[in-house]
């Protein structure tokens, strides 16, 4: 249990600071304040969502590693439980804003790929011996 709500919470936690680093680097919507995020997603170039789809990822694949890492046995598939919850919240936080349709489609298949990656790798490393 500590493994899997810990590899979600830094996930979810890298994904809100992501949005909050990528709002910053478009000035059309530099100014508008986090509290307003529906007027900031309507206002969005394309380009921020496809920054965001990067770092969703990259997100799924390292709180899957963390979960992989503190697991004792079956690390893959915590990595995937990890991705799954990752999966549920995307998709209600989803319904609840107004991102493109796109952007919903592409977004919520990535968690389940990349949280495999991130438990193969790290049952990898542990099976070659580079760490513990």
């Amino acid at each position: 249990m500590l493994s899997i709500s810990t590899g979600v919470l830094i996930s979810i936690v890298e994904m809100f600071f992501s949005m909050k680093i990528v709002k910053e680097w478009f000035t059309v919507i530099q100014f508008i304040p986090l509290k307003k995020f529906e007027y900031v997603l309507t206002e969005a170039p394309t380009e921020f969502f496809i920054i965001l789809i990067f770092f969703y990822a990259s997100s799924a694949l390292l709180g899957s590693m963390i979960t992989a890492f503190l697991a004792k046995k079956a690390k893959k598939a915590y990595a995937i439980l990890t991705g799954f919850i990752l999966f549920i919240i995307t998709l209600f936080y989803m319904f609840f804003y107004p991102f493109p349709l796109w952007f919903k489609i592409i977004i919520l298949p990535i968690f389940f790929p990349f949280s495999y990656i991130g438990g193969n790798f790290i049952e990898f490393l542990q099976r070659k011996k580079w760490i513990n």
